[in-house]
C-alpha cells in the first residue's frame, strides 16, 4: 500500500511539474501562463484534501517513526524539490517548482504518512489572528530593514533612494509570492522539515531547516556563476530561516509566516528605486557599503527576535 501511495505521489509531482515547465515555452503570454497554471492547480488539490480528510481518519500527531527514517524522508523531499527547482530557474529564471512542491508536500503528508496537515502548521482556526501576527511580523522585520536601509543610503549619497511605489506591481506579485512561494517554502522548511526534526531535536531542528533554506537559494547565482552572490544570498536566507523557524516554534502555525513571506517578496517588486542613488552608493568606500547593507538587517532581525520572544504565542 505504501509503495502505491509513494508511486502515486511521485507521479502527481512530476506530472504537475512537467505541465508547468512545458507551459513556460508557450509562444505567447510569457510567464503569465505557467503562473496562472500554477495558481489554478492549487484548487483541485485543496478540494481533494478537504474531501479526503473528511472521509479518512488521519493522525493528529507525528510519532512512531525512527529518526533515521524521518531524516531520509526530510532529505528526500528536499532533493526532489531541487530536481525541479534547478532546471526551472536555469531555463526560465522563475521558480515554477512551487505548485509541484505543494503537491509533493500535501500528498506525502496525507497519503504516505497518514497525518492531518494541521500537524505541520497548516491550520485554519483563528485565521484573522494568525494573519495579524503575520502582518505585524513583516512590518517589524521587513519594515524596519527597509526604513533603515533607505535612510542610510540617503545619508551616504544625499539622494532619495525611492522614487515611488507601484501598487499594481505589488498586487500582481502578491498572489504568486503568497499562495505559491509562501505556502511551498514555509510548508517544506518550517512545516515539514522542522516539525519532523523537532521530534528528535529542539533548536538544532531550526538550524538544520535554516541551513537547507539557505542552500535552497544558491540557484539564483549559478548562471552566470557568481560565488560572492551565492554566499551573500545563502547567508541572508539562512538567518531569515533561523528567525522564521523560531517564530514557528512559538506560534506552531504557518499562516503568519506564509503571509510575511509573501509580503517580504512582493513589497520589493513595487519599489521604484532611484538608480542614481544606487550608482553613487557603489562609489562609496567598501566598508561603508558593507555597513549600509548589513546594519539594517542586523537591527531588524534583532528587533523581530524580541518581538517573537515576548509577544508571539501559539495560535
Amino acid at each position: 500500500m505504501i509503495k502505491k501511495t509513494v508511486a502515486f505521489t511521485l507521479l502527481a509531482y512530476f506530472t504537475v511539474a512537467l505541465l508547468i515547465l512545458l507551459s513556460g515555452w508557450a509562444p505567447i503570454g510569457g510567464s503569465g501562463i505557467p503562473i496562472f497554471l500554477s495558481i489554478s492547480s492549487l484548487t483541485p488539490l485543496y478540494l481533494w484534501q478537504r474531501s479526503y480528510q473528511k472521509k479518512m481518519k488521519l493522525s493528529k500527531e507525528i510519532n512512531g517513526r525512527p529518526k533515521g527514517v524521518v531524516i531520509f524522508w526530510v532529505f528526500s523531499l528536499f532533493f526532489l524539490a531541487l530536481l525541479v527547482r534547478i532546471p526551472s530557474v536555469l531555463l526560465f529564471n522563475m521558480p515554477y517548482e512551487k505548485a509541484p512542491l505543494i503537491y509533493l508536500l500535501i500528498l506525502t503528508i496525507i497519503l504516505v504518512e497518514r497525518i492531518d496537515v494541521s500537524a505541520f502548521g497548516f491550520k485554519t482556526r483563528k485565521t484573522v489572528k494568525a494573519l495579524l501576527y503575520g502582518l505585524a511580523f513583516y512590518v517589524i522585520l521587513g519594515g524596519t530593514a527597509l526604513l533603515l536601509l533607505y535612510l542610510l543610503i540617503h545619508v551616504f549619497t544625499n539622494q532619495t533612494p525611492i522614487l515611488s511605489f507601484n501598487i499594481s506591481s505589488f498586487l500582481l506579485s502578491m498572489p504568486f509570492q503568497t499562495l505559491l512561494v509562501g505556502i511551498s517554502e514555509e510548508g517544506l522548511f518550517r512545516g515539514y522539515i522542522q516539525t519532523h526534526l523537532q521530534k528528535f531535536y529542539t533548536y538544532k531542528a531550526v538550524f538544520i531547516q535554516a541551513a537547507l533554506f539557505g542552500f535552497w537559494h544558491f540557484v539564483w547565482n549559478i548562471s552566470p556563476l557568481d560565488p560572492s552572490g551565492i554566499a551573500q544570498y545563502v547567508a541572508t536566507t539562512f538567518f531569515i530561516g533561523l528567525l522564521f523557524g523560531y517564530f514557528y516554534i512559538k506560534a506552531k502555525n504557518l499562516v503568519p509566516l506564509i503571509l510575511a513571506h509573501g509580503l517580504w517578496n512582493s513589497v520589493s517588486t513595487g519599489m521604484i528605486e532611484n538608480t542614481a542613488a544606487l550608482d553613487l552608493l557603489k562609489q562609496t568606500p567598501f566598508l561603508n557599503q558593507v555597513l549600509i547593507w548589513f546594519l539594517p538587517y542586523a537591527i531588524a532581525i534583532t528587533v523581530a527576535f524580541f518581538f517573537i520572544k515576548c509577544l508571539i504565542k501559539e495560535i
